[in-house]
């Protein structure tokens, strides 16, 4: 039994059998915004009646509806490519005034739909978020209830959102034409399973250079799953080896890593016997005995972009639509370094 002194806002979505935003929408007069039934919200009030429940002083103090708070879910903000995005949107949403809330998906959309339920229930005033496989639904609904949000890194093909994204296109086929122009010419790579469209675009970049250097017969894309990367990056390597490929371009930083630990473990020479080009740089490509060739994103900038963009939503209170991509750059160095023609 609920102690009506005590009562906190999941005992009023319990009793109400609705979800805790939900009735954070409506005891904050926002039904109508986030398109609640009417008897609904008539319900939710009254069970809030009944349970005596009394709003923090946090919400006591707000004007405007406002939170002056930014909720952004990354995919792995362990990973040290979300934790630099997330340490750059810390500090733009710093300097606009703001206080970022930060969670992570772990790449499941259960867990995506989750931590964005969770941030709604805090009042955030909106998300910057890094949609992942399969989070299609719960990212229309924000749509449908007018919850303004900026996809980052990804976008999702057929819904129309804002997004602040790489030219993933652009950087594959850059990558690709480089290794062309070293003098390689069976190049292969290893990319993600999935529906996640920067992949695509990357995938799409380095089919489209190899076809322009008529070597269509030579495209080979080998996907691994999320889950045991490490080990499906083992067997990738092993049949590129076997297929005689003399370059190799891993589409994202964690495939880059789990490559090289299984090239260095096959006595494999690079870029002797294997040139390589990967996302992101790292400090840790720096100690490798031929510092690697990475395309490099622009962190800071797509941050503060995404930034920028909801903060110009929220504060003039319209919506719009802004669909940003951003060129990244190639940094070239040994792992990549022109072919040794054979005597």
């Amino acid at each position: 039994m609920i102690r009506k002194n005590n009562a906190s806002l999941k005992d009023v979505a319990a009793a109400a059998g609705v979800s805790t935003s939900l009735v954070s929408f409506v005891l904050n007069g926002k039904q109508k915004q986030y398109r609640v039934n009417k008897d609904v919200a008539e319900r939710v009030k009254r069970i809030a009646k009944e349970l005596n429940y009394k709003p923090n002083g946090l919400a006591k103090s707000l004007r405007n509806g406002s939170t002056k708070t930014i909720g952004v879910i990354v995919s792995d903000i362990s990973n040290q490519f979300f934790a630099d995005i997330a340490r750059h949107i810390e500090s733009a949403t710093e300097e606009k005034g703001y206080m970022a809330l930060f969670a992570s998906s772990d790449e499941n959309a259960g867990n995506m739909e989750k931590q964005v339920e969770r941030m709604l229930s805090k009042e955030v005033d909106g998300l910057i978020l890094v949609p992942c496989n399969g989070s299609k639904d719960t990212i229309e609904v924000l749509s449908e209830r007018n919850v303004p949000f900026v996809l980052l890194d990804r976008h999702i093909p057929g819904l129309k959102s804002n997004y602040v994204t790489l030219d993933n296109f652009k950087a594959g086929y850059d990558a690709t034409m480089h290794l062309l122009q070293q003098g390689y010419s069976k190049i292969s790579m290893v990319s993600y399973k999935g529906d996640l469209v920067n992949i695509y675009g990357r995938e799409n970049g380095y089919r489209q250079a190899m076809r322009d250097a008529n070597l269509e017969e030579e495209i080979s894309i080998f996907q691994v799953p999320m889950e045991d990367t490490a080990r499906h990056c083992r067997k990738a390597v092993h049949s590129i080896i076997e297929k005689g490929s003399d370059a190799l371009l891993c589409a994202t930083n964690a495939i880059t890593i789990n490559c090289l630990r299984h090239i260095k473990d096959s006595n494999i020479i690079i870029p002797d016997d294997l040139a390589l080009v990967g996302f992101d740089g790292g400090s840790v490509f720096d100690f490798f005995y031929a510092p690697l060739t990475y395309f490099d994103q622009p962190l800071e900038l797509m941050a503060r972009k995404s930034v920028d963009v909801l903060v110009e939503m929220l504060e003039s209170g319209q919506s719009m639509m802004q669909q940003i991509e951003i060129a990244g750059k190639l940094i070239v160095r040994e792992s990549s370094a022109r072919k040794k023609q054979k005597k």
